[in-house]
């Protein structure tokens, strides 16, 4: 029993060795190192077809996201928020993902704003109002809706 014990021992650092951990990722179903590196590789494809360039000044990363993204306006008005509150539905990178969000308020019957963020980011706010009370009341009767997403909020444009 004592000479089976170290046969196994050499056994496994010769499996280790040979194939690295490769062997065992094997055994447990796992993807290889190859597979992963083939992963890998695909992603950063994908990444560098889509990676828009960094700008410092936030205005002209924001012109450049539309410009690369070709959108096209929203048949309603969409408006730039100029109220003090908004109940802000969804933030976006792109500025296509907010005009597509904006279309589908649109048609649930509220006039959607888009409320710019630094980093270039465009959240799309509804009822916008400069009364706080109505702003919370608002909330309340858009979050009982079945389109409502669950981490809807009230921003203070002011308090930025």
């Amino acid at each position: 029993m004592k000479k089976v014990f170290p046969a196994i021992y050499i056994l496994l650092a010769v499996c280790v060795a040979l194939t690295g951990c490769d062997f065992f990722r094997t055994l447990a179903g796992r993807p290889t190192s190859s597979e992963i590196e083939a992963t890998r590789e695909v992603i950063r494809q994908k990444t560098a077809e889509q990676q828009v360039p960094e700008a410092r000044d936030t205005v002209h990363a924001e012109v450049q996201v539309q410009e690369k993204a070709s959108v096209e306006p929203v048949e309603t008005a969409v408006k730039e928020g100029k109220k003090r509150y908004y109940i802000v539905m969804a933030s976006f990178a792109s500025a296509e993902n907010a005009s597509k969000y904006a279309e589908r308020l649109s048609s649930k019957g509220y006039e959607p704003e888009f409320l710019g963020f630094k980093g270039g980011y465009t959240a799309v706010g509804i009822c916008g109002t400069d009364d706080e009370e109505e702003a919370k009341a608002s909330l309340n009767e858009v979050r009982r809706q079945d389109f409502c997403p669950e981490g809807v909020w009230i921003i203070d444009r002011n308090k930025r």
